[in-house]
């Protein structure tokens, strides 16, 4: 319609032709609000990125949480695709048919607070990963540890977040329930798969350059489970 209005310009010279209403108005703020999403996430993620940086000294951590934060935002909103996009799953749900894509209002609303439930979930992880390294345990044994330790207790936290976010899912305005849903599939994606199994695989691909160029102290147990004799 815009494409034609210009042309209509063009060819009426000192003359302005705009839309009006409604649709129109929501038209330019959906633009508006999807196109700011990138510069949002272009801002966000490195000054996050820097910040960790400065915490545990180490190039890798911060850009290892990056590549875990955009897998779940990806994950998350692939799953939205699949249940309000496609068919595939209204044989189980049958009143998903009525829906046609994600309500755009709720993108910038959930992807802030994914990228902090995220963030929070890694900080815990990985500052008990680096507290067994300093301890004098391997890279091996610290990313075994670490997760063996916090673990269920990031599982249980997500199982009590899903919870509490359900309760918008029972709401009647469709931007509520679809930001329940994705809050919901969001915190379980990060608590089960990524920062349980994808981020221990890929510090214990890294191994000793996960904290570089931060020096630790050299290795002295590689025990992956069980005490461990002071001496």
């Amino acid at each position: 319609v815009r494409k034609a209005l210009m042309a209509w310009e063009d060819s009426h010279p000192g003359y302005k032709a705009e839309l009006s209403g409604g649709a129109s108005e929501a038209a330019d703020i959906r633009h508006e609000l999807m196109g700011s999403c990138f510069t949002y996430l272009s801002l966000v993620v490195p000054l996050i990125m820097l910040v960790v940086l400065v915490t545990f000294r180490s190039i890798m951590i911060p850009l290892r949480l990056a590549i875990a934060l955009l897998f779940t935002l990806a994950a998350t909103y692939g799953t939205a695709v699949v249940i309000y996009q496609t068919p595939l799953l209204h044989g189980l749900f049958p009143w998903l048919a009525g829906f046609h894509g994600v309500v755009f209002e709720v993108i910038p609303m959930s992807t802030g607070l994914m990228i902090a439930l995220g963030l929070d979930y890694d900080i815990f992880l990985v500052t008990r990963i680096v507290e067994f390294r300093e301890n004098g345990f391997s890279d091996r044994a610290s990313v075994f540890r670490g997760t063996a330790k916090t673990g269920g207790i990031i599982s249980g936290a997500g199982i009590i977040m899903a919870l509490a976010f359900s309760g918008l899912t029972f709401s009647d305005k469709l931007l509520m329930q679809q930001f329940g849903t994705l809050l919901i599939v969001s915190v379980l994606y990060d608590t089960f798969v990524v920062r349980t199994i994808l981020v221990p695989a890929m510090m214990l691909i890294a191994q000793q350059w996960n904290w570089w160029p931060r020096r630790m102290p050299p290795p002295i147990h590689d025990i992956l489970e069980g005490d461990v004799d002071a001496n």
